[in-house]
């Protein structure tokens, strides 16, 4: 098996990313979760509390996400490449809540 598999990939990387790899999974698995609730005809109600929960769960994963970036982007770069800057500000302030957000 070379030596740059996925598993070498997954297990060398930082714990931001691993936290965001995480934070996915648990997205996948609500995902996963309202798709037997429509197979198994859950009432209505139920099915938009879960997919409102998975909705704001991929929300904060891309905000935190968006932050990595900016902190590798400032972190890596002795002088920060604006125009990328100016991009993951931009997508972050079209993702952010509109009210305010619960933390973790």
């Amino acid at each position: 098996m070379s030596g740059n598999s996925l598993m070498d990939q997954l297990e060398n990387l930082s714990k931001e990313k691993k936290a965001m790899l995480n934070r996915l999974r648990r997205v996948e698995g609500q995902l996963r979760g309202i798709q037997r609730m429509i197979i198994e005809d859950k009432p209505c109600y139920d099915t938009m509390l879960q997919l409102s929960a998975a909705r704001k769960a991929m929300q904060k994963t891309c905000i935190l996400i968006l932050k990595n970036s900016i902190v590798e982007c400032l972190e890596e770069n002795t002088e920060p490449d604006v125009d990328n800057m100016e991009k993951l500000i931009s997508a972050l302030i079209d993702i952010a809540p509109t009210g305010s957000v619960e933390e973790d």
